[in-house]
């Protein structure tokens, strides 16, 4: 049978760790990040709304792996990809969004990677990648609302 003072000790634990909980919860709750993209080049390129490994275009925080960005509901309405494949259009000048529904805490700190291949001019069929906020770059610990990729350039 428990003496009072361990049921008063356990019932003073309890009652911290969900004030702590309590506290802490408005920074650790999912959200919603509006990332764009936008082509600034001179023709169509075609985004990769798929993530393989270290192909495609997806999200990581410092102590995962990459998700899909599709994975968080992220549906830009560019072209339609007649294949069937798993990449939308976007035409010279084209700019598009969409929410990605968090796994993680909002507050948490994110690398973003967009995927794009070129449809035409002279890297016809080339692949790139752009990152944000950098290659080696993190969010800042407070999150973003919005994360805009300008990507095309490398197609003129």
């Amino acid at each position: 049978m428990p003496s009072r003072f361990s049921t008063a000790f356990i019932y003073v634990f309890v009652v911290a760790i969900v004030l702590v909980g309590v506290r802490d919860s408005a920074s650790a709750q999912q959200c919603t990040i509006n990332v764009f993209v936008q082509n600034v080049g001179n023709h169509r390129i075609w985004v990769r709304n798929e993530a393989r490994g270290i192909e495609g275009s997806a999200v990581r925080t410092p102590l995962g792996g990459w998700r899909a960005l599709r994975l968080g509901g992220w549906q830009p309405a560019g072209i339609p990809d007649s294949t069937g494949g798993p990449y939308f259009g976007l035409n010279k000048g084209q700019h598009i969004g969409d929410g990605y529904d968090t796994a993680l805490a909002c507050n948490m700190r994110r690398r973003f990677r967009v995927e794009f291949v070129c449809d035409a001019g002279p890297s016809k069929g080339s692949r790139f990648v752009r990152y944000y906020p950098s290659v080696d770059g993190w969010t800042p610990q407070l999150g973003v609302d919005n994360v805009t990729f300008q990507i095309g350039k490398k197609c003129n």
